[in-house]
């Protein structure tokens, strides 16, 4: 009787362990979530992104609304070791991350793989 009692309350301490990591997993998963859904929509209403006039200043490679880049740590030519793994195109937010807020000031072109600067993808208005 008393070895059923002990496995009982063996299984019972477990139990709660295992449902205590589980309440902090999941309250850290809906933490991860809300984080993860910055609000560029406003941005990317207001203004469409004209991808016939962005080209690789290296290569004249176009990229199109289905590229994607993605932010992660970069030793050079910016030195940014606060990559957050969000994938989206650069050009819809002219170089900010959505999933962390970086300003991405380089641009890597998925063509030639060369760095440029993020402004210099942008075709300038000839009068």
């Amino acid at each position: 009787m008393k070895y059923n009692k002990n496995k009982k309350v063996l299984l019972q301490t477990a139990l709660r362990k295992y449902y205590s990591v589980v309440t902090l997993f999941w309250l850290l998963q809906k933490h991860s979530l809300t984080k993860e859904t910055v609000d560029i929509k406003p941005t990317l209403e207001k203004e469409k992104t004209d991808f016939s006039r962005i080209r690789c200043p290296l290569c004249q490679w176009q990229p199109n609304p289905s590229s994607r880049w993605w932010c992660s740590d970069c030793n050079e030519p910016e030195c940014f070791f606060g990559g957050c793994g969000t994938a989206w195109n650069t050009f819809t937010t002219r170089g900010r991350c959505p999933g962390c807020n970086h300003q991405w000031r380089w641009t890597t072109c998925l063509s030639c793989i060369g760095w440029s600067l993020h402004e210099d993808w942008y075709l300038k208005e000839t009068r």
